[in-house]
């Protein structure tokens, strides 16, 4: 079970998260499935590298301060070990519904309090995921696009907002919308997960019936060589348009 590093291992730990996203990003994305441990790994892993920096260049942040413990009461409510950064499903799903509903609002709460900050950004991702996981996909969206404004312009925080977001966007069966941010999110080299993002961009395109768009991201992907870090579904879907356009052109020539 993953726990917590010391102040002193910052810099390693940050080495770390960067490595890893991409691996649990690609995992998230290829089961779709809205676990509060995937959601909690997801939101360690990828946005630590932001909350980190901001950490270390502002030491005793208040809007941090006041995000870790909530998250440290929220954890103990679900039956976290001391330190860790998941748990397992409470047994009792009354309680895990009671404290979901409850720690949404007080994150919501830094949220507002903190406007502006990575914090802010945070909390609102948090209290989006849990009413996502409390069946309320609009309270999430709402939650989501607030905390898009505090993420920060071209941060790896804002990215994975934009992911989130764009995940809610496909749920309403919004395509060009969902490809809009997902790519938005991919254009951030920095974003360990830039490739997954543009990958989505691509399938959305698709989905959207945007042909042309979705094999100029394709390109971008055999360019990048990295279509064996993509899930193989999108991959073939991308190459089975590829083909049917190309035996469009090609019939239209003869």
């Amino acid at each position: 079970m993953a726990r917590r590093k010391e102040p002193n291992q910052a810099d390693e730990t940050l080495h770390q998260i960067e490595e890893s996203f991409d691996k649990v990003a690609h995992w998230v994305s290829e089961k779709r499935i809205p676990l509060a441990i995937a959601a909690a790994v997801i939101l360690a892993v990828a946005a630590g590298s932001d909350m980190l920096r901001s950490q270390r260049a502002s030491a005793g942040n208040e809007g941090a301060a006041a995000l870790a413990e909530v998250r440290t009461e929220f954890l103990a409510a679900m039956g976290a070990e001391p330190g860790a950064l998941v748990f397992a499903e409470p047994a009792n799903p009354a309680v895990a519904r009671e404290a979901r509903d409850r720690f949404a609002k007080e994150f919501e709460a830094v949220g507002r309090e903190h406007e502006g900050s990575a914090a802010s950004a945070m909390a609102l991702l948090e209290a989006g995921n849990l009413h996502e996981q409390l069946g309320a996909p609009h309270l999430a969206r709402d939650d989501w696009e607030a905390g898009l404004a505090s993420a920060g312009s071209g941060t790896n925080l804002e990215a994975l907002v934009l992911r989130r977001l764009a995940r809610a966007q496909e749920d309403a069966g919004e395509w060009s919308a969902a490809a809009e941010s997902h790519e938005r999110a991919g254009r951030n080299s920095d974003y360990p997960g830039h490739w997954d993002a543009l990958a989505a961009a691509a399938r959305c395109r698709l989905e959207a019936g945007e042909i042309d768009a979705a094999l100029a991201l394709l390109a971008e992907l055999e360019n990048g060589e990295v279509l064996d870090r993509i899930a193989p579904p999108t991959v073939a879907r991308l190459r089975e348009a590829r083909a049917s356009r190309d035996l469009d052109s090609a019939g239209a020539d003869s």
